[in-house]
């Protein structure tokens, strides 16, 4: 099950913990739906959508542990988006320490990607956005952490958020086999026991390092103008002039780090992640009866015309040809 030369432990949750969703449970035509629910239930601030029409099953188990939350995921293809509902000091934001059971995952948050695979661990920082892909279908841990804590004991790991940590890097390792076996095991032990389970993965934590040459050297200010971006993306008021005053920064000076960085000034960015997000809107069944117009203000656009002129220069075809085209290659027409 585990490649890179980590032991062949089982993995899985003990069935008797508490399931919050296991698709073999409900009907076919509803999991989707109850999926999404689920997991929005289960973990707020996610928004999930399956990428296969009539999903086979999937599930979703926790078990408590103390202040924190072990959960084992099996699910199909899935794009999953994440938009805080905390803010980063309230004692309610959370860290989620992910390690990739089977499958792969793609993660981007702020100017960060990282492609995760079985073995591997990966932080997200659910202070931020963050988004997730999967192509096939995968098993993957989360143990979502109090973030107040964690940065407390470890404030270097701000350093790591969506970086693939290696299970070919002892530490790495290490502390992802820690959290398979903790899965398996997490019945057996009683309250206190649990809690002294945590309390030692919190400070193991500090096992995690970044690969020699991961990049961290991106600024801060790069990551928070993005996040910025993404939370306000829908704003027709959100300009350069709002990104660089929400970090009391010049504009001028922001495109210039923008630029080394990211390689387009804020602008430029904002247009570009309107457009993506309106481009996905139109191809989104579930927004099928929306006009294109309602789509391109509900994506900050503030006029109809201006946005179709834009997208056929990114796309080369009409928003409405757009849409069409979706549906053909989707079956839906």
């Amino acid at each position: 099950m585990w490649r890179y030369g980590l032991p062949q432990v089982e993995a899985g949750l003990p069935p008797q913990v508490g399931a919050v969703i296991d698709l073999r449970q409900v009907k076919q035509d509803q999991r989707r739906l109850m999926w999404d629910v689920a997991a929005r239930e289960a973990w707020p601030g996610i928004t999930v959508r399956l990428r296969t029409a009539l999903p086979a099953g999937g599930s979703i188990r926790r078990v408590k542990l103390g202040t924190a939350d072990l959960y084992e995921v099996e699910s199909v293809p899935a794009e999953v988006d994440f938009r805080p509902t905390q803010l980063p000091s309230s004692r309610s934001a959370f860290i989620s320490v992910m390690v990739q059971v089977e499958g792969s995952t793609n993660i981007r948050q702020s100017a960060r990607n990282a492609t995760v695979e079985p073995g591997d661990i990966c932080l997200l920082d659910e202070a931020c956005v963050f988004r997730m892909l999967t192509e096939q279908g995968c098993r993957i841990y989360f143990l979502r952490l109090p973030r107040v804590q964690v940065l407390g004991r470890h404030p270097q790991l701000e350093r790591l958020f969506a970086r693939t940590l290696p299970s070919s890097e002892p530490g790495a390792g290490l502390l992802a086999e820690l959290l398979l076996r903790l899965g398996r095991d997490a019945l057996k032990l009683d309250e206190a026991q649990r809690l002294a389970a945590l309390a030692g993965i919190v400070q193991m934590l500090g096992l995690a390092s970044p690969s020699a040459g991961a990049g961290l050297d991106i600024p801060w200010r790069i990551c928070r103008a993005l996040d910025f971006i993404e939370l306000n993306l829908a704003l027709p008021e959100l300009t350069a002039e709002n990104v660089a005053r929400e970090q009391r920064i010049s504009r001028r000076r922001l495109d210039q780090i923008m630029q080394e960085h990211v390689g387009e000034a804020i602008s430029a960015h904002i247009r570009s992640r309107r457009l993506e997000s309106a481009a996905k809107d139109l191809r989104n069944p579930q927004r099928v009866d929306q006009s294109i117009a309602q789509i391109a203000f509900a994506n900050g656009f503030e006029d109809a015309a201006h946005f179709s002129r834009s997208f056929k220069r990114r796309y080369l075809v009409t928003p409405g040809q757009w849409r069409l085209d979706g549906k053909v290659k989707h079956g839906t027409i």
